[in-house]
């Protein structure tokens, strides 16, 4: 068995272990989080079938931007907080998936020959990333703009359901300072046992 088809079973298991946590946990930030352990499993995926251009987009795009609006997304929610867990699991969860994603990641820096691999699809002569850029921004610009909207759409009905009728914290009003009196405003206390 060779070192790639161990970074495989590897990878393939994370990406199923963490699927199915992600699905079980009751946490959403933890649910995102567990989605970000996916994601970078599936870039060296990606990375394996020598997409590496697939591969830096699903971390850039997905991870880098995707995901970050999703988790202000569920913070600006404002959903009511549970019980505080231990934090010592936290910790040890952590440091497995630290472990974890540091082996992965080694593996793929210092064994950087996957041509010769049984996963490794031949590339085709034209170049990977001009192809991709061609198609998206001609053959796929309608769904390319219309998944643009949707997630500003998105923010958008995140905002408006944050919106309450409650006063969370202290706001001026404008007209009312300047309909004050400086009577109004300050109260003169005479302490008579001085």
């Amino acid at each position: 068995m060779d070192i790639t088809t161990i970074l495989f079973y590897l990878v393939t298991t994370v990406i199923i272990l963490s699927s199915v946590s992600m699905i079980i946990v009751n946490n959403t930030v933890h649910a995102a989080l567990l989605l970000v352990l996916i994601f970078f499993n599936s870039a060296i995926l990606w990375l394996m079938l020598q997409a590496e251009f697939l591969s830096i987009i699903l971390v850039l795009v997905y991870v880098g931007a995707v995901l970050v609006l999703f988790l202000f997304v569920v913070m600006l929610l404002d959903l009511p907080k549970k019980q505080k867990a231990n934090q010592k699991l936290y910790l040890l969860f952590s440091i497995i998936t630290s472990v974890v994603m540091f082996i992965e990641l080694y593996i793929v820096i210092f064994y950087q020959d996957f041509s010769n691999s049984l996963i490794a699809v031949p590339l085709p002569e034209s170049n990977n990333t001009y192809e991709i850029g061609l198609m998206l921004f001609t053959d796929y610009v309608f769904s390319f703009e219309v998944t643009a909207f949707i997630l500003l759409v998105a923010i958008i009905a995140a905002i408006a359901i944050n919106i309450s009728d409650k006063q969370k914290a202290l706001r001026q009003d404008p007209g009312k300072q300047v309909l004050e009196n400086k009577s109004d405003r300050l109260k003169i206390i005479k302490d008579d046992d001085l």
